[in-house]
């Protein structure tokens, strides 16, 4: 009954806080000209960053009274710990861009308090379980953590995107962690989801904020940490398989030499126009004619169906 009450009240603490503070924010970063440019608008529109920030207030209120309920706040501490240091992290990236490599290494080193959680270090694949020990512990799991969160940071660009399919993502997480453990698994990751159910009527089409990469690599971590910790790593693996084949498009782009592109555009009817097919969000634009806001949807939609392949999943045989 306690479990079951402290998930309601820190989901719902950290979203009335989250959604109270991010006009406020919006209101801060457009007087500060924290602001970047949405490129996929018929007409110029500066979009404020670094929406990860009240997502963060959200998430340490959310604590600060789960707190007062919660028997294992300790590992709650942790895991979180390991998510406010992505924050931080992107943060610094956000405010004097450190740059692709040492954003692509310096996150497993991020992620090596997760291993102080009681972790269970076998490591369970489809047909057998291997103990890997200490090996687990300081290497695969702040390894899966860093791969996760910048899986979620590079399947970006489109408005609402990376914040709505990992919220997708985390929703998912929680429905498989409550098969296998019942509530005690939701209060971890009770926080972050309640904080960016919030964020998303903001983020979604068309964005009044973005999350810069404070939000990106914090929700990156969040996720892959929930799943690490919960045990439920081939479930990892099938709801993030969108985000593998962006990885894979991306290797591809690289491997032939093509150069860099970020961002497309769109026409005056609103119709993207972009560069190649190398990524999930470019793909069926790149071949068919359609908007921003349906190119999103039909990336919420993959996220869906993975989602719904990694219950099945992780339902009792």
């Amino acid at each position: 009954m306690q479990t079951y009450l402290t998930f309601f009240i820190s989901i719902i603490v950290s979203f009335l806080v989250t959604f109270f503070l991010i006009p406020r924010f919006i209101q801060k970063f457009l007087e500060e000209g924290h602001v970047v440019k949405d490129y996929y608008k018929t007409k110029k529109t500066l979009v404020p960053t670094m929406g990860g920030l009240p997502i963060l207030m959200g998430v340490l209120s959310s604590l600060i009274i789960i707190q007062l309920f919660f028997p294992q706040i300790e590992e709650l501490l942790i895991f979180y710990f390991v998510i406010f240091i992505y924050a931080i992290f992107g943060l610094v990236d956000d405010l004097v861009n450190v740059g692709r490599k040492i954003k692509l290494i310096a996150p497993f080193f991020l992620a090596f308090p997760i291993a102080l959680l009681n972790l269970d270090t076998n490591l369970s694949l489809i047909f057998i379980e291997i103990e890997l020990g200490i090996l687990f512990s300081y290497i695969i799991a702040p390894l899966y953590v860093m791969v996760v969160s910048n899986l979620v940071n590079m399947h970006s660009g489109f408005n609402g995107i990376s914040g709505g399919v990992t919220t997708i993502l985390l929703a998912f997480s929680a429905i498989a962690s409550f098969i296998k453990y019942g509530y005690i698994g939701l209060v971890y990751v009770a926080p972050i989801l309640g904080a960016m159910i919030a964020f998303m009527y903001f983020n979604k089409y068309p964005s009044r904020i973005f999350l810069g990469n404070i939000g990106t690599l914090m929700i990156g971590g969040a996720l892959g940490g929930f799943i690490i910790f919960q045990n439920m790593e081939i479930f990892g693996v099938i709801i993030l398989i969108p985000h593998i084949i962006n990885f894979l498009m991306f290797v591809y782009w690289k491997i032939r030499g093509y150069p860099h592109i970020k961002f497309g555009k769109v026409d005056q009817n609103g119709i993207l126009h972009v560069p190649n097919n190398l990524t999930v969000k470019w793909f069926l634009p790149y071949y068919f004619p359609m908007t921003e806001k349906k190119a999103i949807l039909l990336c919420y939609l993959f996220s869906v169906l993975s989602g719904i392949a990694g219950v099945l999943y992780v339902l009792p045989r």
